[in-house]
């Protein structure tokens, strides 16, 4: 059975996801340039805080257990809040394309989202649902890196 402070960390990486996905909502409205990018990263964030939850009701099951090691529920809130207060940037038009696309990248690269799920032990046939989470993250930048690359590649000299 978990302890409060591991179901705080979960439910906190789930909100975490929820505001991902409502950040790249807001940048593909905003910046219609990257518009394709970010809707992939709308429905793969979806598909984490759904995957983030399948995790958390598998502890309860007895498929899976997680151990917080040095996940910290102050960082990944931080997270959040930073999250949240770029999305509202964004929405008031005082971000630029640039500026969303290195933060992205910057978020998918943070230690919280991958570190995290290495605390996670599953059951076998739950191993690739783990895999996707830890692996995505890292996808998600290369795809943001690939994208900063080709906006950077056209802008006037």
């Amino acid at each position: 059975m978990l302890e409060e402070s591991q179901i705080k960390i979960l439910m906190r990486m789930h909100e975490l996801e929820q505001s991902l996905e409502e950040l790249y909502a807001v940048f593909a409205e905003k910046f219609p340039e990257h518009r394709e990018l970010f809707l992939t990263l709308v429905k793969e964030e979806h598909e984490h805080a759904e995957a983030v939850q399948k995790l958390y009701r598998l502890t309860y099951h007895n498929d899976a257990s997680f151990a917080e090691g040095s996940t910290r529920l102050g960082a990944i809130e931080a997270i959040i809040d930073y999250v949240k207060k770029s999305c509202e940037t964004a929405r008031q038009d005082q971000m630029l394309p640039e500026h969303a696309l290195v933060l992205s990248h910057d978020l998918e690269k943070s230690l919280i989202a991958k570190n995290i799920f290495q605390h996670f032990k599953v059951r076998l046939e739950y191993a690739s649902l783990l895999r996707y989470l830890r692996d995505s993250s890292e996808e998600h930048a290369k795809l943001v890196q690939a994208e900063i690359d080709r906006s950077r590649k056209k802008r006037p000299v």
